[in-house]
């Protein structure tokens, strides 16, 4: 189960907080933001805090529950994932009543849940799609059919297979270690120009 339920400290001024710790967190720029809020705004009502010195948008999310979604290796060029590791990140937390600027504050939505924290794999799918509103579909690379991890096109083979042994057969395009893993025979063995 997802902890959702993490608020801000209430001291009045801003406080440097670590990310991997009660929280990570997803850094963005503010037009791949802006194209997010226009989907999440009446869908996922969690908080997002506004940094206008440096037009980044941070979303707060549970620790350790990002390693499962593939999406944020894709979105690396655009969106930066901070949680724990070698080196600490900290994030600058406003408290929970400042609500607009001058400085760092919350973007709250109308209808807002009460929650700081977003649900990961749904903040990193509407991501993905700001991401591609924001900057053009041929912004993100090309996912691995199979495990949906970043392909690149040097190390992919292409296949005719089923997903399923109902399916009809389609082409896919994976990285050869998801094909050995999933038994599937390449058409072609041949790595794609």
């Amino acid at each position: 189960m997802i902890g959702l339920d993490w608020v801000p400290p209430s001291e009045e001024g801003v406080m440097l907080l670590p990310a991997g710790c009660q929280w990570d967190a997803v850094r963005t720029s503010a037009a791949i933001a802006d194209a997010a809020f226009q989907i999440l705004d009446g869908t996922e009502n969690c908080a997002a805090i506004i940094d206008p010195r440096t037009s980044c948008t941070y979303w707060l999310l549970p620790p350790g529950e990002t390693a499962g979604f593939a999406h944020w290796e894709r979105m690396g060029r655009y969106v930066t994932l901070l949680a724990a590791g070698s080196r600490t990140h900290y994030v600058g937390v406003p408290p929970s009543h400042r609500r607009t600027g001058p400085g760092l504050h919350w973007r709250i939505t109308g209808e807002w849940s009460g929650r700081y924290l977003a649900q990961p794999y749904y903040l990193g799918a509407v991501l993905t799609s700001a991401v591609f509103f924001a900057h053009g579909p041929g912004a993100l690379p090309t996912p691995c059919a199979l495990c949906e991890r970043e392909l690149h096109p040097k190390e992919s083979v292409t296949l005719t297979a089923r997903r399923t042994p109902t399916d009809p057969p389609r082409t896919l395009t994976v990285h050869p270690a998801c094909a050995r893993t999933a038994r599937l025979r390449a058409s072609s063995q041949e790595p794609r120009t």
